[in-house]
């Protein structure tokens, strides 16, 4: 007998590679979801970094619904708000021409898009008539002629970096075809430079709005949903929720009914919940108060009878089928967070949404169906990578509100090993880290780090109660928090408890500056964007006003001793962690 051994050679493969700098180039943002009124098809904005030009490059990608076969419909640099006529036979958008956004027109049936707007001061929002002949949009007055050398202007409600007064923005209307601009409705009010929204009445006579008292960056007490009389331009406030801070105003699509997102008791410092009412305004019908989570956007079912609706829910993304007349619905999306829904005219649901090792795609639950599916596989090549895992953490505050956060470990994680720990803090404070991918979470893994990412009050996944408990605290009890979530993960072995590091932007830098001026045995700090002395900030930035509306006011003794105590400048002197400060000059919201 002969015997034969026989070696079998190979090669142990190379491990996958981890997120590096390089990497973000590769990760797109994916926004402006818009389902086709008819066929199975959506078009979504694609926009990605291009670091040459220091900008993002946006395109439109159409995305058949049923094959996921995807075709992108422009070159341009500059595409948004993409919206398709009523009858779906051409998909309107917004382009930059020559440093102002103008309004085009695209023929689904082939052929170049047309050009409809010259605006020389800018097209914002947009409608298409209910007809399709026609849009309504917003534009800014153009400024009047003046001597060359006369510039002064009143400051009135506007941040520090004005430099020229503001122009009321008002509504206009002109042929989907282009031609004659009409003014629609103007007045000595303006529409407000974000959270705005238009939509026509279903026989095309009105057109409801978001209506502030003047055009000033600050502008925010006086701001509510108005109706416009599109026969004499009077504009009038529309009733039940003109005074409420609400916003969204989506119309039903028998035309009957507005859905329309306000803050609970009408009162900023809560969250936003979704209610209906009839579409010329009346008495709202609480729809979203039983699931108590911050609602914004919404989509209507076809048969006008329901809506989808999606929130932050501890952390990851709840979506709910809402019914006008009965209990809302849940529907599975796992751990999937959502940032934009819309519906087709089958019923089924289609929404942008970003898994933990996967950047933003879009995504489509069909009816009857138990789970979604991914349509679009935009980021392949960043989702093939050596990934850190997210786990989701849960906690309470001292006073018993819920509290959670995430965290990120290095690849190939090692329980055995010790590891530095990095606390990413969010900004807002109304937001929530969730696990959904994050470029700079990964790539800070990917250096050793762990990444702990904690929502403390203020937050918008656990409810109004944690929304609302950073009313009138804005430091103490957020630090509170955060170092209660810190406290749990000291425990775990393998957190390197002498390397902890603590940094975040915005609202996340306010916070870094306050836990270093708070709480010792950071190894270095680094705060972006971060409001220092919250006195100046209301004194510079441009929300000021909002601060008013809040609950806060410099003509109130004790608001301004609330302010020095809560700026974490006023304990400058306990700081003793390296600090590394970001900031950009150009920055109105964070200016103190």
């Amino acid at each position: 007998m002969v015997c034969a051994t026989v070696f079998l050679a190979y090669t142990t493969p190379a491990p996958a590679q981890t997120f590096t700098l390089d990497h973000f180039a590769k990760v797109a943002r994916v926004t402006e979801l818009r389902v086709a009124p008819a066929g199975a098809k959506a078009a979504i904005v694609v926009a990605w970094p291009n670091y040459e030009r220091n900008a993002w490059e946006s395109e439109l990608l159409q995305v058949n619904l049923a094959t996921g076969a995807q075709e992108y419909l422009t070159g341009r640099r500059t595409v948004a708000a993409p919206r398709w006529s009523p009858s779906g036979d051409r998909l309107a958008f917004t382009a930059v021409v020559e440093g102002k956004a103008q309004l085009f027109v695209l023929p689904m049936g082939g052929g170049e898009a047309r050009q409809v707007t010259q605006s020389t001061t800018g097209v914002g929002i947009y409608a298409w008539k209910p007809d399709g002949s026609a849009f309504v949009y917003t534009a800014a007055e153009a400024p009047e002629k003046r001597g060359t050398f006369d510039d002064s202007f009143v400051v009135d409600g506007n941040d520090y970096l004005t430099l020229s007064a503001p122009q009321r923005v008002h509504l206009w209307t002109v042929s989907a075809t282009g031609g004659e601009v009409k003014v629609l409705a103007r007045g000595d009010w303006s529409v407000p430079g974000f959270s705005a929204t238009v939509s026509w009445s279903a026989d095309g006579r009105a057109v409801v709005f978001t209506k502030q008292d003047g055009p000033g960056t600050r502008e925010f007490e006086g701001r509510g949903l108005a109706i416009a009389d599109v026969a004499t331009g009077t504009v009038t406030a529309l009733p039940g929720v003109a005074t409420r801070h609400c916003s969204g105003a989506v119309p039903s699509p028998d035309g009957a009914s507005l859905v329309v997102a306000c803050p609970v008791n009408g009162h900023v410092k809560n969250q936003t919940e979704l209610a209906v009412l009839a579409a010329r305004g009346g008495e709202p019908r609480l729809l979203t108060g039983a699931i108590d989570r911050n609602f914004a956007r919404s989509a209507w079912l076809p048969d006008s009878k329901s809506i989808v609706a999606f929130a932050p829910d501890g952390t990851t993304s709840g979506l709910w089928e809402i019914s006008l007349a009965g209990a809302p619905r849940r529907l599975n999306v796992g751990t999937l967070g959502i940032t934009d829904v819309d519906v087709a005219a089958s019923g089924d649901i289609v929404f942008i949404g970003s898994e933990p090792r996967r950047p933003p795609e879009l995504y489509i639950i069909t009816r009857g169906a138990s789970a979604p599916r991914r349509l679009t596989n935009l980021h392949d090549e960043v989702a093939a990578l050596d990934l850190g895992n997210v786990e989701s953490m849960s906690w309470k505050s001292d006073d018993g509100l819920p509290l959670s956060g995430t965290l990120t470990l290095p690849p190939r994680f090692d329980a055995s090993r010790k590891y530095p720990l990095l606390l990413l803090i969010h900004g807002g404070p109304w937001s929530s880290s969730l696990q959904t991918f994050s470029a700079q979470q990964q790539m800070l893994a990917a250096k050793g780090f762990l990444v702990f990412a904690p929502n403390y009050r203020g937050s918008d996944n656990h409810g109004n109660a944690t929304f609302s408990a950073v009313y009138r605290d804005h430091g103490a009890g957020p630090g509170r928090d955060v170092m209660a979530g810190l406290a749990i993960l000291k425990q775990r072995a393998y957190v390197d408890t002498a390397r902890i590091g603590v940094s975040g932007w915005s609202y996340g830098g306010y916070m870094t500056t306050w836990l270093i001026g708070h709480y010792q045995g950071w190894k270095a700090a680094m705060a972006g964007a971060a409001v220092i002395d919250l006195l100046d900030d209301y004194h510079l930035n441009d929300m000021s006003l909002f601060r008013r509306a809040y609950g806060e006011s410099l003509t109130s003794p004790q608001d301004v001793a609330l302010m020095q105590e809560q700026s974490p400048g006023t304990y400058a002197d306990a700081m003793t962690t390296p600090l590394l400060l970001l900031s950009n000059t150009g920055d109105a919201h964070v200016a103190g």
